[in-house]
């Protein structure tokens, strides 16, 4: 098949392709230059794939009624979005046509195309929030069918000073929002003590992955009180109905060194006047019938030892 009746136009130079089983073309990779009439304008799909950045990657792709799902651009285009206008490379879509994602770039990383070269292309975007307005290198945007921001990712380097309902907090990889943009989550830089309802614990997750900025280890209800958290250094122990229990970060072996142990931290979470401890199978202690005394041990984070059989730190 060279070319495809969409619901967008004609597609020219179909190079590879599959289809659902209604008939519909699910995605393709095109040789050809095409036009695409959306309502963000007219869009070029990728087609040329000679540059060394270049992803060899489905051009589009739609969903099973035909609506455009994912479309690579050619050529980097600025895109006017509710939220402001954001250059784009690859753009994914809700099926009622409004955009899911924007990502400014989408280069291949090889030993000839670092991440580096990758982030020196990268622009500030200036993004604005009822807190106040940001700009920093940002990896993807996330949207409502709304058009409004549910979360940014960040470049790795890229650090941001956010006004956040538990103070001004230092913030790598990303952060989410609410409808209405409200604070949602973070991912701390470091160590941050936040007040709780058992009192002061410090949060920061020191596994925190930055694959994307939709979910994070600090969590906000929407008024603004702790939902949940991951803490890397606190014991928090709990007397309650006669019994003593302590919950903390845990080690594992380490995968990059197997003579010694990496943490896993803690994830803890607050509703209707419980806590409920990940690690414990989400069991839950009423607050305000039980005590709780918290520890914080920041040698946690260095300790990288290999035998704990002689360690105190977690006691």
């Amino acid at each position: 098949m060279k070319t495809y009746n969409s619901k967008l136009g004609l597609l020219k130079g179909i190079e590879s392709y599959s289809m659902y089983d209604n008939g519909v073309l699910k995605e393709c990779i095109l040789n050809e230059y095409n036009e695409l009439e959306t309502m963000y304008g007219t869009l070029i799909p990728q087609y040329d794939n000679s540059e060394a950045r270049r992803k060899y990657v489905k051009s589009l792709s739609f969903y099973g009624g035909g609506q455009l799902q994912s479309i690579s651009l050619e050529k980097q285009i600025d895109i006017k979005t509710p939220a402001g206008t954001f250059p784009a490379e690859l753009i994914t879509f809700y099926q009622s046509g409004s955009i899911k994602r924007l990502f400014p770039l989408n280069g291949k990383i090889t030993g000839y195309w670092t991440e580096k070269d990758e982030y020196n292309l990268a622009k500030g975007l200036a993004v604005s929030f009822p807190f106040g307005s940001l700009t920093k290198k940002i990896i993807g945007i996330q949207f409502y069918k709304s058009g409004e921001i549910k979360s940014l990712t960040l470049w790795p380097d890229e650090r941001v000073e956010i006004p956040s309902p538990a103070g001004m907090i230092n913030t790598r990889i990303g952060l989410s929002f609410y409808p209405g943009g409200s604070i949602k989550s973070l991912e701390p830089e470091s160590p941050v003590v936040v007040n709780t309802e058992i009192g002061e614990i410090y949060a920061y997750d020191s596994s925190a992955v930055g694959i994307n900025g939709d979910i994070n280890s600090l969590c906000f209800y929407e008024k603004g009180n702790i939902e949940s958290l991951v803490t890397s250094t606190d014991i928090i122990t709990v007397q309650c109905n006669g019994k003593t229990i302590t919950y903390g970060p845990s080690f594992r072996p380490s995968l990059l060194d197997y003579n010694k142990n990496e943490i896993v931290p803690l994830r803890l979470y607050f509703k209707d006047g419980f806590i409920m401890f990940e690690d414990a199978g989400n069991k839950a202690y009423d607050i305000s019938e039980c005590n709780f005394t918290i520890k914080h041990l920041p040698e946690l984070l260095n300790l990288g030892c290999g035998d704990c059989s002689n360690c105190t730190a977690c006691g």
